[in-house]
């Protein structure tokens, strides 16, 4: 009796049993190793998709088919694609988006919706912005005998160690998209001799491409951010002996901790004042000239790299303000700390933003010089 009603309870499970209805077989698609975007003469969304083909013997390496193809949206451009080709295209295993300059200077959310809306979607995804159009880039197909969708991927993630782009995916950037009091960066790619330069950020501002900050200026406003990463290096000039320069005139350092406080200031007039207070302690890579055994050196270059840092630090706060983009997100500080001044200040932010006054100041300290003395 007792087997009877356990046969009869299997039996009623299985018939509630849900099949595999939503399958999606390996074996029908054609996975989506990277994806670029350009603007088409006609306006339209030039599309150009690198295809990751595994072969079917181990002795043999991957290949990338790429496929351009025009559309209104990027869901259509994909059809049109997949038009061209056997089996289904899908994107879970994207691993790279670009974005043309050009296409960039619009707004860009429209790209990205159906990679929101699409449950499917390779939310790890880096994004970029490639000089003049992400389809030259593709194009490469490798450098080296790496593919070209590898290479970018491995090459940002190792420049996100460095403190020189941002680590940026597909998931990370919509909550900021969404956030009216702040704007994002990316990595801005440029392609030189065969080879692939990722050592710029892109700035934007209301989802469209405004301006580029150059390496040092990059890697000052990650830090200035406090997301610094593993290393973050620079080479700054010490002096000048009548009126040549030589390698005895630079010092290279790495700032191995930085401390970061911002304050935002409600002032006279509605006078926003942000005062950023930075502490590195830095050690010294490499300094031709020495002496850093003498206290009064080192003392001496203590002052001279923190106006050098700080000056630098004003200078790439000017230039985030001409490209009218709020990196540093002060708006969403007067949304949380000020909503009274936020609402006055919001009809008009990229005017107002421009008006912030900025006052950074970096003290730098040599804590480490290196096993020579």
């Amino acid at each position: 009796m007792k087997r009877i009603y356990c046969l009869c309870a299997v039996i009623f499970i299985l018939l509630f049993m849900t099949g595999c209805w939503d399958q999606d077989l390996l074996k029908n698609a054609r996975l989506i190793d990277g994806g670029g975007f350009d603007l088409a003469p006609n306006g339209k969304l030039l599309t150009t998709l690198v295809i990751r083909d595994v072969p079917a013997s181990e002795q043999q390496s991957p290949k990338n088919d790429i496929i351009f193809t025009e559309g209104n949206t990027t869901m259509e451009a994909r059809d049109n694609a997949d038009d061209q080709i056997s089996r289904h295209l899908r994107a879970y295993k994207n691993r790279i988006i670009l974005i043309g300059e050009e296409r960039a200077k619009q707004d860009i959310y429209p790209i990205f919706d159906i990679l929101y809306r699409d449950p499917k979607s390779a939310l790890n995804a880096r994004i970029g912005v490639a000089k003049g159009k992400a389809a030259d880039i593709f194009s490469l197909k490798k450098v080296g005998n790496v593919l070209i969708t590898e290479e970018i991927d491995e090459l940002i993630k190792s420049k996100e160690e460095t403190t020189t782009v941002p680590k940026v995916t597909i998931e990370k950037i919509y909550p900021i998209m969404m956030d009216p009091g702040e704007d994002f960066v990316l990595p801005y790619l440029v392609e030189k001799g065969g080879r692939v330069d990722v050592s710029r950020i892109a700035m934007f501002h209301n989802h469209q491409f405004t301006g580029i900050l150059r390496p040092d200026e990059s890697i000052m406003y990650l830090l200035l951010k406090d997301k610094k990463g593993k290393t973050a290096r620079f080479t700054r000039k010490i002096n000048i002996r009548n009126g040549h320069q030589n390698s005895y005139d630079f010092l290279t350092f790495n700032v191995e901790k930085s401390e970061q406080k911002m304050k935002v200031l409600i002032q006279s007039g509605n006078q926003i004042t942000v005062k950023l207070d930075l502490k590195w302690k830095v050690n010294i890579i490499e300094y031709p000239k020495d002496r850093l055994n003498e206290k009064k050196i080192v003392t001496q270059l203590n002052q001279h790299l923190s106006k050098e840092m700080t000056d630098l630090a004003k200078d790439t706060l000017k230039k985030m303000q001409k490209a009218r983009c709020d990196g540093l997100g002060i708006g969403r500080q007067l949304i949380a700390f000020h909503p009274r001044i936020w609402k006055t200040q919001k009809e008009d932010w990229d005017g107002n933003y421009q008006k912030v006054h900025f006052a950074p100041v970096i003290q730098v300290e040599i804590t480490k010089k290196g096993i020579i003395n």
